[in-house]
């Protein structure tokens, strides 16, 4: 289920970097970094680990 959730997350992410709302973005990234989460961006997408 956190998986699920947060997946969903990095969708809305990735639908504000596509919209170049880079404030959304890196709003959302820290947030997911002040749950203990580490974002990794790559060509074929956003992977989370726990930080």
């Amino acid at each position: 289920m956190v998986d699920a959730l947060v997946k969903l997350v990095l969708e809305q992410r990735q639908a504000a970097r596509e919209r170049k709302d880079y404030a959304t973005s890196d709003a959302i990234r820290d947030r997911l970094s002040q749950a203990g989460l580490v974002i990794e961006d790559r060509a074929d997408g956003s992977r989370w680990t726990l930080g």
